[in-house]
């Protein structure tokens, strides 16, 4: 009987334990994707601009759409490395 017990109390150390790391693992939730990295970039070109015009326009609003991919993905970057932390600890 006391080596049953034993296993009884290691099985309860072992379901505790699952059940304290499935407790974790559901407090990790993502954040909401940031409003900014669903924007659309448009160039903003109108109807009879001369092209050099269209060309400056185009030009910007790829600028801005590739900043934009750039901080999502820093925005990931750090998520990402925020849960690999967690997983450590």
């Amino acid at each position: 009987m006391v080596l049953l017990t034993a296993c009884a109390t290691v099985d309860d150390r072992l379901q505790s334990a699952a059940i304290q790391t499935a407790k974790v693992e559901a407090e990790k939730t993502l954040p909401d994707y940031p409003a900014d990295c669903r924007r659309k970039a448009r160039s903003g070109i109108r109807a009879g601009e001369p092209l050099d015009v269209a060309l400056i326009r185009t030009d910007q609003a790829l600028g801005r759409a590739n900043a934009r991919v750039q901080r999502c993905a820093s925005w990931y970057d750090e998520i990402k490395y925020g849960f690999a932390r967690s997983g450590d600890e």
